[in-house]
């Protein structure tokens, strides 16, 4: 009976479906597979011992899952400046509509087509960085995009007293840079920090991507109204050209290579690009650590085992698999409502009764940024705490669906956030009405977009940068 038993729980452990993880692990058991989970690396708290997934190597010092914690929350810091930079840059000019409509002599509504060409790049040029991603590794498109976004803010920091014709095209190429924000962080995330850590670390990044779409207009309201339309891409491309420097120093490369040991043999799944934790390879010697500089390459070879094709091909191909068309239907609705907010507030909110100037158009949008605090909390720490929960009941075994749960919250935010804008402003009440609402649906925006993001990673988190294009594509386009 117990050699059945053993056997029917090796099957169990070396067939698994994708996303399926063993994260708690009970010392009082034994048998050939519980001995084997003991010998394995563990993250221990109180009387709870949690598997690390997924299990570092063991011989060898440069895999990103071995550095210290300083390293690797200095390489998230930066990865998150750089993408709240590039979500700044989105909506900046959201306050600045009516002097941007007398310089062109165009309508509001004309000018929003500058945001649609931004918008839209964005979009169709993740499928494009991604796959040079995927190949060279992440360091080199960080710096490269980085840079070419501080250019695209330089251009329309001039374009802004040219023609509009000038300055959408200026909108498009800054699209176009700033696109791997949305698939290239969520990716460095799953590089350097195990399972557990995950779904607070990507509420942080929801947090700076959204954050930048709600703080960016705050902070152009006040620059436009002191300096100038202009002056606002100016600090910001000072801003981006401070952190592609603090990049060169400060921020190695984390795509690894290398072989892991893996706790057990997953099913097939859609992942035939990235490399996957391998069964660990025994070296007759150890691997020797990298210099500072050695870190600080800009260009690796490549990845021989990824072809170029494939990859670009790959976002569409998973739009084909529901839990990622499930995922990719809430980001994208979570992430419109902050859109549309960058997009109306100035159309909605300058004429009477309202009368907004610039300045106070900008600081309507730290009611949206207090609601997505908010929804970084109940999307990170409590979404963590409710998967944990599911998982310790049952028998210490992770399923992507734990997550789940806490999509309720979300959906009731956001329909309740956007029925007390929507109403209080068709009523034209006290100002503070609709931006309260606003807020709450911040909340359940924030949430959305972390919650799809999570989910999809767990699922498979060895195409994370191909999932987080058909992210930022369906959302787009």
């Amino acid at each position: 009976m117990a050699d059945r038993q053993d056997s029917n729980e090796a099957g169990e452990y070396f067939h698994s479906a994708p996303g399926t993880e063993i994260l708690f692990d009970d010392v009082s058991k034994h048998g050939a597979v519980a001995d084997r989970l003991h010998q394995l690396k563990h993250r221990t708290k109180g009387d709870s011992r949690m598997l690390l997934v997924p299990q570092p190597s063991a011989n060898d010092p440069n895999d990103p899952l071995r550095w210290p914690a300083w390293k690797k929350h200095l390489t998230f810091f930066n990865a998150c400046w750089y993408a709240f930079m590039g979500a700044i840059t989105g909506p900046i000019m959201a306050a600045g509509m009516e002097e941007l409509s007398g310089t062109f002599g165009k309508t509001l509504q004309t000018l929003t087509y500058a945001n649609g060409a931004c918008l839209i790049n964005q979009g169709v040029w993740n499928c494009v960085w991604m796959p040079f991603t995927v190949k060279y590794g992440r360091r080199p498109i960080y710096l490269f995009s980085n840079v070419l976004m501080g250019i695209a803010c330089i251009w329309l920091a001039i374009a802004s007293n040219k023609t509009y014709l000038v300055f959408i095209v200026g909108r498009a190429f800054l699209g176009a840079f700033q696109a791997p924000i949305e698939s290239i962080v969520p990716s460095t995330v799953t590089d350097i920090f195990f399972l557990h850590n995950r779904g607070e670390l990507v509420a942080i990044y929801g947090l700076a991507v959204l954050g930048g779409n709600e703080l960016g207009p705050m902070f152009s309201g006040l620059i436009v109204q002191a300096l100038g339309m202009s002056w606002a891409f100016w600090i910001v491309a000072i801003f981006v050209f401070v952190n592609a420097i603090c990049m060169v120093f400060l921020m190695p490369e984390t795509k690894y290579t290398g072989s892991r040991p893996n706790p057990f043999v997953s099913a097939p799944s859609t992942a035939d690009v990235e490399p996957k934790e391998h069964v660990l390879i025994e070296e007759s010697s150890p691997i020797p650590k990298k210099t500072f500089l050695e870190e600080l390459k800009f260009w690796s070879p490549g990845d021989p085992n990824v072809n170029l094709t494939h990859i670009f091909l790959r976002p569409f191909v998973l739009l084909a698999y529901p839990t990622v068309v499930w995922s990719c239907f809430v980001y994208g609705l979570a992430l419109s409502w902050n859109v549309i907010l960058g997009a109306i507030v100035a159309q909605l909110f300058s004429p009477p009764p309202y009368n907004f100037n610039p300045r106070a158009q900008g600081l309507f949008f730290l009611s949206p940024f207090v609601g997505s605090l908010f929804g970084v909390f109940f999307s990170g720490p409590v979404s963590d705490w409710i998967a944990n929960y599911f998982t310790k009941r049952n028998r210490g075994i992770r399923e992507p669906e734990m997550r789940l749960p806490t999509c309720l919250l979300a959906a009731f935010f956001t329909f309740f956030g956007a029925l007390w804008f929507a109403l209080s402003y068709q009523h034209q009440m006290h100002w503070a009405m609709p931006v309260v609402g606003a807020g709450i649906l911040s909340v359940g925006s924030q949430m959305g977009t972390t919650l799809g993001m999570n989910y999809a990673l767990d699922c498979h988190k060895e195409v994370s940068l191909n999932y987080s294009s058909s992210f930022s594509f369906s959302s787009r386009v």
